[in-house]
């Protein structure tokens, strides 16, 4: 039969004796005592930092972080009015998003941290494409992804058989694309030039 005992980290906590089991800790006084070590903290941040780089990760990670908010305070009035009363005892500081005007710098690392995550799928020469589709020909946002993904697809086609449109070539420039490559001078194959050959010196 398996035995338990109490864990060592004083959090009272009564856990179950296994095999595999490496310390006398719970997992919350295991990622506490991680976290005391600095080695191990700023590893833990490096790795973090890196796969939030994804913007596929973060984006799932959001989501999951908000269903399981929008869960807990679904269940839970008292936690839903202790948000609620968070959040006005926050906006009477002016701190917060108040304290930031338009145009400052957290605004704009927000701004382009939103855009990441809601357009990560997208390439930035065709976001603003993207937008100009939404907001003139009024289509729903999957039928606005599903024809850019087919303009992605149509890319890589031209790409595999070497052609791109004037159009596609514009709209890359004007994205700060580099649509051809840049000049990389070497040296000729020849040791004689055309003038040599005219002049008759050859």
């Amino acid at each position: 039969m398996t035995g338990t005992f109490e864990c060592e980290g004083g959090c009272g906590r009564e856990l179950k004796e296994f095999k595999r089991r490496k310390t006398r800790l719970c997992r919350n006084c295991c990622a506490a005592v991680i976290a005391r070590d600095p080695a191990k903290a700023a590893k833990a941040s490096a790795t973090i930092k890196r796969l939030y780089q994804d913007p596929v990760f973060r984006s799932r990670q959001q989501r999951a972080c908000k269903a399981g908010v929008q869960a807990s305070i679904a269940n839970n009035p008292a936690e839903r009015e202790r948000r609620r009363l968070s959040g006005k005892a926050l906006a009477a500081t002016g701190l917060g998003h108040v304290a930031q005007t338009p145009g400052s710098e957290p605004r704009i690392r927000a701004g382009k941290s939103h855009t990441e995550t809601v357009l990560g799928w997208c390439p930035p020469h065709l976001r603003d494409e993207y937008r100009k589709i939404l907001g003139r020909q009024g289509m729903r946002k999957e039928d606005a992804r599903r024809k850019i993904e087919e303009m992605m697809a149509a890319e890589v086609a031209s790409r595999r058989n070497g052609r791109i449109s004037f159009k596609e070539q514009l709209r890359r420039a004007n994205a700060g694309v580099a649509v051809v490559r840049k000049f990389e001078p070497r040296k000729p194959d020849h040791d004689f030039t055309l003038g040599g050959v005219a002049t008759g010196m050859i």
